[in-house]
């Protein structure tokens, strides 16, 4: 039977034509090459990764870290995608100050293979450079023990007191066991009761700092309690609680002399403010020579920037670069804007080119028509997006707002939020923003703004409202695909006003106009205390479901053009498909 089968295969190879004889032969040592061939070929590319990976790792060791990106990322895109790649790509970027900084370190964190140290570190490359919803996301995949440990808790910390979230921050804090809370944990606790700005929060700060500040003037941490009593409003400090720190405040041969004595200074200021004169004559008399740098954060945090001006000029910039932004600080306070632009002119160079236009755009502001005040502003926006550094347009926009220039803070705002990238406030924070571009009637720039967030705060209720609402009236989104994410969220959230009323607007939307009736009938409110847009909302569905008539003086008095272009124009179309009327008057 056997033999007859051979006989038969023989005869069929037989009558084949040649060139299919080709072509089977072709494939069967293709397969057998293949078979033979791949292992051949995996251990080839192990090899050539292995050579990438050594490579990268010797040009960091060299600090070439243009070469070890490069090399790191060719040994990630082929799919290998070892640990030792993500740290060294993390590295690189970071010293690059790479856009991609911020996602590296995520993956690294993210690796099933990091270790503390790994995560340690990418969690740093996180704070620094995300928005704070997409940290907090990071924070909360941590294990406890690494939530409970003062290296990711200071790191978190730093962040959140940045945001002036304080109270965030000192849960994080003293989630720290005591045992493992060093000095500088307890620093960052102390400066939690210092940012509240309150009296109670400056005079326990003050107790602490007076009982747990070294009194030996060579201590390595010395310089870090001296930044936080520093940071305390002169009015409100204490020379009672501050008592146990005179000894060290009055030690005349000490390395950071000139501070300490400007801390004694700035204690018998609040004491004896009727000496002030005095006291500030004898500061600048002993320190102006000596130690012009603290002399000038002297003067600064005390408000006197005049006196500062006539004290220090520009020129000494030049032997005391820290002087720098004191001085232009100063100016801009003083609204001496030829001289901050004499010295923008010199020294501008010590600052990043995108921060130096947005300093010569509030110096020319105050004078400049409106035409050269937009073209200097746009100028600092344009090197703003050119620059590498993740947080440019948000260190551009603090600036503006510092000068009090409203519209250019928000277009800097805006543009960072449109980047995606940067240390990102939380959603909340934006309140003033999102109201001032209500009142604009920017409803494509809020809906952008809502879409940009969700990937930062996916589970924040207020945000998938707001964006559910826009999308709706914006046709982005099928109905029926935001009824079914709006139903959920109304589920959990029943007598929550806003929510129910996104609900029956998505109703409205999806031409179910009795049950956004029924939505608004179960919520029992009284129309008049409704927002412009959601009582638009409900007039348009007593009109469709007939219970009002479209000429009703509810529809024809009503504000129209106190609601969103958005919503003016959805329910414009709804009613005129009812020939009911307009309702864009």
């Amino acid at each position: 039977m056997i033999r007859s089968f051979f006989q038969a295969l023989d005869d069929r190879w037989a009558n084949l034509h040649s060139c299919m004889r080709l072509v089977l032969l072709s494939g069967v040592l293709a397969g057998l090459g293949w078979l033979v061939m791949k292992p051949c070929y995996q251990e080839f590319k192990a090899w050539r990764m292995q050579r990438n990976l050594a490579a990268a790792r010797q040009a960091i060791a060299e600090q070439r870290m243009d070469d070890a990106r490069d090399l790191s990322l060719t040994v990630l895109r082929a799919g290998d995608s070892q640990l030792e790649a993500y740290q060294i790509l993390e590295k690189a970027t970071a010293a690059l100050r790479n856009p991609m900084h911020g996602d590296i370190a995520r993956a690294l964190m993210a690796h099933p293979q990091s270790t503390d140290e790994d995560r340690l570190n990418g969690f740093r490359g996180v704070a620094a450079e995300v928005a704070l919803g997409l940290l907090g996301q990071a924070w909360t995949t941590l294990s406890a023990e690494c939530r409970q440990d003062r290296r990711f808790a200071l790191v978190f910390a730093d962040r959140l007191i940045t945001e002036r979230r304080l109270s965030e921050a000192a849960s994080v804090l003293l989630a720290v066991p005591e045992t493992a809370r060093d000095g500088t944990v307890q620093r960052r606790l102390i400066q939690v009761l210092i940012g509240s700005g309150n009296r109670e929060g400056y005079d326990e700060a003050q107790r602490m700092i007076a009982s747990q500040m070294p009194t030996n003037a060579a201590d390595a941490e010395l310089r870090e309690w001296l930044t936080l009593l520093e940071s305390i409003p002169v009015p409100s400090l204490q020379a009672k609680l501050l008592a146990p720190l005179r000894g060290l405040l009055e030690q005349p041969a000490a390395t950071d002399a000139a501070r300490l004595n400007l801390l004694l200074t700035r204690i018998d200021y609040a004491a004896n403010f009727s000496q002030a004169a005095q006291l500030i004559d004898a500061a600048i008399g002993r320190w102006k020579e000596r130690d012009p740098v603290a002399l000038a954060g002297f003067l600064g945090d005390l408000g006197l920037y005049q006196r500062l001006l006539d004290t220090l000029p520009p020129e000494s910039v030049q032997a005391h670069p820290e002087l720098f932004h004191r001085l232009l600080q100063a100016m801009e306070h003083c609204a001496a804007w030829k001289s901050a632009i004499e010295l923008l002119n010199k020294q501008g160079e010590r600052i990043p080119k995108f921060e130096e236009l947005a300093h010569r755009a509030i110096a020319i502001a105050s004078s400049a028509d409106a035409t050269t005040r937009a073209t200097a502003w746009a100028d600092a926006m344009a090197d703003a997006k050119a620059s590498a550094s993740p947080g440019a347009y948000l260190k551009i926009q603090r600036l503006a707002s510092d000068a009090g220039m409203t519209g250019e803070a928000e277009q800097a705002m805006v543009a960072a939020i449109q980047l995606g990238r940067g240390p990102l406030p939380l959603y909340a924070e934006l309140k003033p923003l999102l109201n001032s571009l209500a009142r604009q009637g920017r409803d494509n720039t809020l809906l952008e703004i809502c879409a940009s967030y969700l990937s930062f705060e996916p589970g924040n209720p207020v945000l998938l409202t707001q964006f559910t609402y826009l999308a709706c009236l914006n046709h982005v989104i099928n109905p029926k695909t935001i009824l079914k994410a709006v139903q959920a969220l109304a589920g959990s959230f029943p007598k929550d006003l806003t929510i129910q009323c996104v609900m029956a607007t998505a109703y409205l939307c999806d031409g179910q106009a009795n049950e956004a009736a029924a939505t608004f009938d179960r919520l029992e409110l009284d129309p008049a205390n409704l927002t412009p847009g959601f009582r638009a909302a409900y007039l348009t569905t007593q009109v469709l479901t007939e219970r009002i008539a479209g000429d009703d003086p509810r529809i024809t008095e009503f504000p129209w053009k106190s609601t969103q272009p958005c919503e003016r124009k959805k329910f414009n179309e709804l009613l005129r498909s009812t020939q009911h009327g307009r309702i864009d008057r």
